[in-house]
């Protein structure tokens, strides 16, 4: 019977220790899970940093190029400007859109144009809005209380 009682013993030690082992390693396999996890983060996280760093490198890039595009529009600008109306137009070098002689009797027959201009008629009086009559359309009905 002592041996009946110690295989007992046994075989409830055995199945506590097998339970006990279970929990431990799905405790480390959980550990072990949350640590992939936190890798997998840690390395998508370094990844958008540096896609951060060059989106904002290029950005840097192409914001010099605009202002260097602009500079380069200022300068053209002003040199145009220069060019086109800061010099003093000379009569030789004004542009005639027709010939000589078309020009001169256009010259000639401004003074000789005798414009129209509108008359107005005198108003005796404001017109009316409504006419003068009733027309029957809208009638008073007499009441019941009346």
């Amino acid at each position: 019977m002592d041996y009946t009682w110690l295989l007992i013993g046994l075989g409830i030690g055995v199945i506590v220790g097998a339970v006990v082992a279970r929990l431990i390693s799905l405790k480390q396999f959980g550990q072990h899970k949350l640590q992939q996890e936190l890798d997998e983060s840690r390395k998508q996280l370094s990844q958008y940093r540096l896609d951060v760093s060059e989106h904002l490198e290029t950005t840097n890039q192409l914001m010099s190029q605009l202002q260097d595009n602009y500079s380069r529009i200022a300068k053209h600008v002003q040199q145009s400007k220069m060019q086109l109306v800061e010099q003093p137009v000379s009569p030789r070098d004004e542009v005639n859109f027709f010939a000589a002689d078309t020009t001169q009797h256009i010259k000639r027959s401004l003074h000789q144009l005798n414009e129209r201009r509108r008359e107005h008629s005198q108003v005796e009086h404001q017109p009316k809005d409504y006419s003068g009559e009733a027309s029957g359309l809208i009638k008073e009905r007499p009441t019941k209380d009346s």
